[in-house]
């Protein structure tokens, strides 16, 4: 699965957002903050599976290019691996 987000450098490093997931984190690099968004976006996945919901279906980016208040933002995907059924021991 691929997953939209948008990087922004601060004073301390990136903060990076998954805005179809509603997650915001941040990291000292690019490449921290890319994993750090990695790793959010799985627990929220896992977290949505353990809960026997449906993820939200992604937006298309040109909702998001479009908004201004993202005009500044990097836009990148990362390549997540949805959870899989748990088997019960």
């Amino acid at each position: 699965m691929r997953c939209l987000i948008m990087l922004e450098q601060t004073e301390t490093g990136f903060s990076v957002q998954a805005p179809d997931l509603a997650i915001v984190t941040h990291g000292e690099t690019l490449q921290d903050a890319k994993r750090a968004a990695l790793e959010a976006i799985r627990i929220n996945l896992d977290a949505y599976h353990e809960a026997g919901m449906t993820v939200p279906p992604p937006q298309d980016v040109s909702i998001h290019l479009a908004n201004p208040d993202f005009r500044d933002l990097l836009f990148a995907y990362v390549d997540v691996v949805e959870p899989q059924a748990r088997l019960a021991a």
